[in-house]
């Protein structure tokens, strides 16, 4: 049901309930140039703000293809679940979806939505103060399972904290796969941190052992930055 733009995501029941919630939308360039993606996106945005959500835009690679994520942030599982219940019977939305999905759709790359796995007390703003992220995408091996891996993942991200490193991780739900977004004010703060994290005796120590108990195995990265509008 198409015309219901955003009614159809599926979330995982494994994941927290009282902890920060996004799903968001890739599109390619729409007639090969961005700033009709922003044009859309601001109209949307506009009527979703006013509902509630808090709408973000990031630029990232999708195998090979730059694409436009259009990324929507709440507080928690309930608050996301009224606030679709909402746009449902939204008749500034329902006309927004008459009109502009049926040339936004053919430009749509994918669509997910994911639970903070680590930060409960993360609020929708966490992205402020940040335009870059490394995100990293690990799985569980043969030899693993879903819980070994997330205990690793924990370990680094507690690592990475010390050195400054905002770090926010997201389970894909029944996928088993775990995505890491560190995240800095810029390409040279970021990168800075973490090469002082991977010179660390405390990253160099769990790095080591990671490599010996093998309870993930990477599936892929991106780096990603904001999309800022005037």
């Amino acid at each position: 049901m198409t015309r219901y733009l955003f009614a159809a995501i599926i979330l995982a029941v494994v994941l927290p309930s009282q902890a920060e919630i996004f799903e968001a939308w890739d599109f390619s360039a729409i007639d090969g140039d961005v700033q009709n993606n922003i044009a859309m996106f601001e109209s949307a945005k506009a009527i979703q703000e006013e509902a509630g959500a808090h709408v973000e835009y990031w630029q990232h690679d999708v195998n090979g293809e730059n694409v436009i994520a259009y990324v929507i942030r709440f507080k928690d599982l309930s608050s996301w679940a009224k606030w679709k219940d909402a746009m449902l019977v939204n008749e500034d939305w329902l006309e927004w979806v008459a009109q502009e999905w049926p040339k936004a759709r053919p430009h749509l790359v994918t669509s997910y939505a994911m639970n903070n796995l680590f930060n409960p007390e993360a609020g929708v703003n966490l992205t402020e103060g940040f335009n870059v992220s490394y995100m990293s995408a690990w799985e569980p091996t043969e030899n693993s399972n879903t819980m070994k891996l997330m205990a690793s993942i924990e370990r680094s991200v507690a690592i990475s904290n010390d050195f400054g490193i905002s770090t926010n991780v997201y389970l894909n739900g029944p996928s088993g796969v775990f995505y890491i977004f560190n995240m800095g004010a810029s390409f040279t703060d970021l990168t800075s941190k973490i090469e002082a994290r991977n010179a660390s005796d405390a990253w160099q120590e769990y790095w080591g052992n990671a490599q010996i108990q093998r309870a993930g195995q990477f599936v892929r990265q991106a780096w990603i930055t904001r999309v800022a509008v005037d």
